[in-house]
C-alpha cells in the first residue's frame, strides 16, 4: 500500500503592525498541511506571540488582520505563487521557504537560519 503524501494547502506571509505604527512588517511564514498541521518559521523572540496569535483566530479573520495584544496581525496568502513551480507537498517546504527569502532577503533575515543544512533547531524535518 503506498503511503499518502501530504500537501500543503496554505503558504502565508505572516505580518505585524506595531502599536502605533503605521505599517506592517513581515515576521513570519506559515505552513498548514491537509491534515491542519501547522509549520512557523519567525524570530525566536516572537514565535510564541505569532503562534498565539494564528491558533486564536480563524484564518479568514487573520487574513483581514485582527487585533491582538495591542498588534495588528495579517496573513498574507502566498500558495498561489509557488503552484506552477512546486507539487506544494511537504518535501517541498524548505524549497519554497528560500523562494520566499529569496523574494526579499533583506525584510525576511530571520529566515536565513532555518535555510541552513547545519541547523538542528529547525521546526519540520522531512
Amino acid at each position: 500500500m503506498k503511503r499518502q503524501r501530504t500537501h500543503i494547502t496554505h503558504v502565508y506571509l505572516v505580518s505585524v503592525e506595531e502599536p502605533d505604527d503605521y505599517y506592517h512588517k513581515a515576521e513570519g511564514v506559515l505552513f498548514i498541511d491537509n491534515l491542519q498541521n501547522h509549520t512557523l518559521y519567525s524570530l525566536d523572540s516572537r514565535f510564541n506571540f505569532l503562534r498565539n496569535a494564528v491558533h486564536k483566530f480563524p484564518f479568514k479573520e487573520l487574513e483581514e488582520g485582527v487585533e491582538f495584544r495591542d498588534h495588528n496581525v495579517r496573513l498574507t496568502d502566498l500558495t498561489d505563487s509557488f503552484r506552477e513551480q512546486f507539487d506544494l507537498v511537504i518535501d517541498d517546504m524548505l524549497a519554497i521557504l528560500r523562494k520566499v527569502y529569496e523574494g526579499s532577503p533583506h525584510q525576511l533575515f530571520f529566515l536565513e537560519k532555518h535555510l541552513n543544512p547545519e541547523n538542528y533547531n529547525q521546526p519540520f524535518v522531512p
